[in-house]
């Protein structure tokens, strides 16, 4: 059994969920960026996986060591 992420909905329910505790604006909105492409990648890295295994647990596994290759 195989589950579907969009990425995109599951990026802004990150951001939402883990909202900044910065004070600054500009450093509030750099945060929020940062988890929202961290988030997105993650839910992308795990489709591509997806579309290529059928076992959900694997796919579990396999996107927890994901490198994705953030600080390049």
């Amino acid at each position: 059994m195989s589950i579907n992420i969009d990425p995109q909905h599951f990026a802004d329910l990150v951001v939402t969920a883990n909202p900044s505790k910065s004070e600054d604006a500009e450093d509030i909105a750099k945060d929020s960026l940062e988890l929202y492409i961290n988030a997105y990648r993650l839910a992308e890295r795990y489709a591509n996986i997806a579309t290529n295994t059928y076992d959900t647990d694997e796919i579990i596994k396999e996107v927890k060591v994901a490198d994705l290759e953030l600080n390049k």
